[in-house]
């Protein structure tokens, strides 16, 4: 077997090269409710910059879904989430709402593919919320409560996603060099 004496400065910096390898995430984790206060503290970008277009909203009944989008439309807005029609739009983005049952009551799951100007996803956001009631029309438990929680938890994902889009991350940017050239 033969071994080759490496410097010890090589892996580390082939580590500091590869980890700016990676897209699209933000340079913060951001705990879910907290988003808001991290845009204000500047410690996260404001998804501003990053339209959106919400081309569609599937899964749920049709009722339901023009209700749930609503609330939505406010916890993105709260969330600097611009929404805006597709033509203006940088992204797309196509969400399925679905409810199940679980062995802890019913699911309520969401799922945002994100979409460029070229149609290629470029991230996908996901999660669960349970509620501990079962109920033979699982959509039956989307009340108004359930719903903003749902769409509050889903704005809060999308968000963190939309901050590490390319002009999310340049505003960000932007603003730090402002700032730093203020207080010189």
């Amino acid at each position: 077997m033969l071994f080759v004496a490496r410097p010890a400065w090589i892996v580390p910096a082939l580590a500091l090269m590869l980890a700016g390898c990676v897209d699209n995430i933000p340079d913060v984790a951001v705990a879910r409710g907290d988003v808001r206060n991290a845009i204000a503290k500047g410690t996260m970008a404001s998804p501003r910059p990053a339209t959106v277009a919400l081309a569609s909203l599937e899964g749920a009944p049709a009722a339901l879904a023009d209700r749930y989008r609503a609330v939505f439309d406010r916890a993105a807005a709260d969330r600097e989430i611009t929404v805006t029609d597709a033509k203006a739009a940088r992204y797309l983005v196509r969400g399925y709402l679905s409810a199940y049952p679980s062995e802890s009551g019913t699911d309520l799951a969401y799922v945002y593919d994100i979409f460029d100007a070229n149609q290629r996803r470029v991230e996908r956001v996901n999660d669960v919320l349970t509620v501990p009631d079962h109920a033979a029309d699982a959509w039956a438990l989307l009340d108004d409560k359930t719903m903003a929680s749902l769409a509050g938890r889903s704005a809060d994902d999308l968000a963190v996603a939309l901050a590490g889009m390319p002009e999310a991350r340049q505003s960000l940017a932007e603003a730090a060099g402002s700032t730093a050239r203020t207080a010189n």
